[in-house]
């Protein structure tokens, strides 16, 4: 019976496939499950998606017995699905994965994936939780060194976070990630020193002199435009009250306390612009040296910011 399902299911779908595909659907669901692999090593993740979902749905209907590779069937559904950046469905199959197997060998690099997935939805709560997870199962592997990395790298992100971060780092115990985790230790020391701007001398420069707040963040152009502006503009304001002209004058002179206004404001918020600019090239040159092993697991992972 079962293997009647699965030849109606192939001659119908013959009607709309090649006739290379449809031989794949004439046979057994070890067939459907290699062909699914060979569309996955093939880089069509969408179809692999498709034909592992296929595998996965006849499994959990008919049991595993027929369908013998039923765990690895979801979990490579739910990759393949992570793939095609079907974030939604790729998440909702590594839950069924975790729900149906539980103690499955596939659920740490699940854990880590998924917390990607959230990770790059900016879900960062729902990102956290997974990780760790997984560093809760004290693995020694690159799994776990990769899930305390990237707890440390959101803690990283967020100013005054810095020991949470420290400490994640410091948990990390494989071998192969001792000197990059100590050279982003020391430079996460530094994090906190680099040669940020004063926001309030910014402030205080532009207000007595307009112009003088953009110099002292190294921004000749910017300063130019805001003396010369607000000089135009004190100079007009002046000249027309001078001449009688009191409403041209005052006119003038409300453009200019805005005008004037404006510019301090500018120095003041790019000050902050400025500082959070550093600080990320720092954190990206940390995010740099642990690359490498994210590419080791073949995980797509992001350190920048």
């Amino acid at each position: 019976m079962c293997r009647l399902r699965w030849i109606l299911l192939g001659l119908l779908l013959c009607f709309g496939r090649a006739g290379d595909v449809c031989g794949a659907y004439l046979n057994t669901p070890e067939a459907v499950f290699a062909y699914a692999l060979e569309l996955e090593k093939n880089g069509d993740h969408k179809r692999a998606a498709t034909e592992f979902g296929r595998y996965v749905s006849g499994g959990r209907l008919q049991g595993a017995e027929s369908f013998p590779r039923l765990e690895e069937g979801m979990f490579r559904l739910a990759v393949n699905l992570a793939m095609a950046n079907e974030v939604d469905g790729a998440l909702r199959a590594f839950s069924v994965l975790g729900e149906s197997f539980p103690k499955s060998e596939y659920i740490p690099v699940a854990l880590l994936r998924m917390g990607l997935l959230y990770e790059r939805a900016g879900a960062t709560g729902e990102a956290i939780l997974r990780y760790q997870r997984l560093a809760d199962m004290k693995m020694d592997s690159q799994l776990g060194a990769l899930s305390r990395l990237r707890l440390a790298w959101i803690a990283m992100g967020k100013p005054g976070e810095e020991e949470i971060a420290r400490g994640h780092l410091r948990a990390v115990t494989n071998p192969r990630l001792a000197e990059p985790v100590r050279q982003v230790l020391r430079d996460l020391e530094q994090l906190p020193n680099l040669p940020y701007k004063d926001p309030w001398i910014a402030g205080v420069l532009t207000a007595v002199l307009p112009g003088a707040g953009h110099l002292y963040l190294d921004r000749p152009e910017d300063a130019g435009v805001a003396f010369l502006s607000n000089g135009l503009l004190i100079a007009g304001t002046i000249q027309s009250f001078s001449k009688g002209i009191s409403g041209l004058g005052t006119a003038l002179g409300l453009l200019e306390l805005g005008w004037y206004s404006g510019t301090i404001f500018s120095s003041v918020s790019l000050t902050h612009k400025y500082n959070k600019h550093l600080r990320e090239e720092q954190l990206n040159r940390m995010g740099a040296l642990l690359q490498p092993e994210a590419g080791a697991l073949g995980l797509e992972m992001e350190w920048h910011y």
